[in-house]
């Protein structure tokens, strides 16, 4: 396993974290993260599959984003995922992304449903089985609210041209993410199959099918599948590391501290961070 370089918390460095990723147009998109080759303290929260959810509990869903972006707090969480200096994602040279890559977008998954929770007390995220489908569900194709904004206050059009990007034409099939993500044992192979930094698949591979604002690092969790489609990436965390006990991000210092919040990659190695928990409806792909 290659040596994890050391990280400064953004605080504290703010211009050195911005030079060395060295953001670009390109590493904007989620097509160029690729590697060359070689309030619930008793809850526990059920995340079910998106395509099965009741017509209550898809109003649920959508009452909550309506809400969250009326009142900011979804446009908040939103440049949190624009402010590429959390290195959250696997980058050419800068390995630190790719052990970080799964523990703090699950710890951004929580915090999101926990945020949009205080507008609907029986909100969870779905996730969206994505592997072998030809179409989000449904009842989401025509849910592209307006209103989300980025960090300069300029609105945020959430623009879907599914299976349009000429390198995702189609999504991950299951045998796919069998044979080439949980059959892999070490958590570094693991992590970088299913981002699909190594080879372009898997979580990449997804966004890019969206072929829109799902395509774009600073724009992506603007549109609700962003997390539907996080969620499902967790739950194949979940259901690889039930198999792979002690297979964990390889995380020191600085870097195990999962900013912009104070919690460590430690805190979320399950499913669930202190007072919050959760769980999925299916462990089977």
């Amino acid at each position: 396993m290659a040596a994890v370089t050391k990280r400064r918390p953004p605080a504290r460095a703010p211009v050195l974290r911005k030079s060395a990723v060295r953001i670009t147009a390109h590493a904007r998109l989620f097509a160029q993260h690729v590697l060359p080759s070689g309030p619930e303290a008793s809850t526990t929260v059920v995340r079910k599959n998106a395509e099965e959810l009741s017509v209550a509990e898809q109003a649920t869903f959508k009452s909550a984003v309506t809400k969250a972006i009326a009142d900011g707090t979804y446009s908040r969480l939103v440049r949190i995922h624009a402010d590429m200096s959390h290195d959250m994602h696997s980058m050419p040279g800068m390995p630190t992304g790719t052990q970080r890559f799964l523990p703090w977008h699950r710890l951004y998954l929580i915090v999101f449903e926990r945020s949009l929770r205080v507008f609907e007390p029986a909100f969870f995220v779905p996730h969206w089985r994505w592997a072998d489908a030809s179409a989000i569900p449904a009842w989401l194709t025509t849910f592209r609210p307006n209103g989300v904004t980025d960090s300069n206050g300029n609105p945020i059009q959430i623009r879907r041209a599914p299976g349009t990007h000429p390198q995702a034409r189609t999504l991950p099939s299951s045998q796919t993410i069998r044979s080439t993500v949980l059959n892999q044992e070490d958590y570094t192979a693991f992590t970088l199959a299913l981002e699909g930094a190594r080879p372009f698949g898997a979580h990449n591979l997804v966004h890019m099918w969206f072929n829109g604002t799902m395509s774009q690092i600073p724009t992506a969790p603007a549109d609700p599948m962003f997390w539907m489609h996080h969620a499902e990436i967790d739950r194949i965390w979940a259901v690889w590391s039930s198999t792979h006990s002690g297979q964990t991000p390889n995380l020191q210092g600085p870097d195990a501290v999962l900013d912009p919040w104070p919690e460590s990659y430690t805190d979320v190695l399950g499913t669930g961070v202190r007072d919050y928990h959760y769980k999925y409806d299916s462990m089977q792909m």
